[in-house]
């Protein structure tokens, strides 16, 4: 039986290594890129940044093949299957809507969006036009999150009867320049927000 073919990943916010002053977290290469170059089930084929030339910079950085991952991406691409969006939170919107009205799949790095109304629209267009999706909060399925649970599960440490989650922000009291939209609230994104990938720990 021929092998299943691979999906298609439209890559949106992988930004090349910096070589000044950062600028955000670059969270798509650290995050996201070493498993999407190393599955079985995934191959990237095109990237979208917030300019051709950046883009291009990205493509010449990771090794690439620019015959084979275009830029920019059109959404109504046929030969694209899931859209994975890692880029500042107030944007993950702009970049996922015209791909989810083309019936793409999509993954959207946690948080959803700047704002409820901002989620719940993206939340009713997935709906609406029934494409799978997934929110980035995949913290729960780590090997010590599974092998914690299942000793749980299995009355291991006795029975939970309550729990404590501390956390601490990177950076204690200090935002670093490059993230410094962190504390801007119209852009919706926090230190503690972000903590809801340490939470599903707890939720899990």
């Amino acid at each position: 039986m021929a092998a299943s073919r691979k999906i298609r990943v439209d890559f949106i916010g992988l930004n090349a290594p910096y070589t000044g002053a950062p600028i955000g977290t670059n969270w798509a290469a650290q995050a996201h890129l070493p498993y999407l170059r190393t599955s079985s089930k995934y191959e990237i084929v095109a990237l979208q940044n917030s300019s051709a030339e950046r883009a291009a910079k990205a493509i010449e950085a990771y090794g690439f093949d620019p015959a084979k991952v275009k830029q920019p991406y059109i959404a109504i691409d046929p030969n694209v299957d899931l859209v994975v969006s890692s880029i500042r939170l107030d944007r993950h919107a702009g970049s996922l809507i015209p791909s989810i009205k083309a019936n793409k799949d999509v993954f959207v790095e946690w948080l959803i969006e700047a704002n409820y109304e901002k989620a719940k629209e993206l939340k009713d267009l997935v709906r609406k036009h029934k494409v799978r999706n997934v929110v980035g909060l995949q913290g729960g399925y780590a090997a010590v999150a599974n092998q914690v649970s299942s000793m749980i599960d299995k009355g291991g440490i006795g029975k939970v009867e309550s729990s404590i989650f501390t956390g601490k922000a990177r950076g204690g009291g200090i935002v670093s320049q490059h993230v410094d939209y962190f504390v801007d609230m119209k852009v919706g994104v926090s230190f503690f927000m972000i903590g809801g990938h340490a939470m599903e720990f707890v939720t899990k």
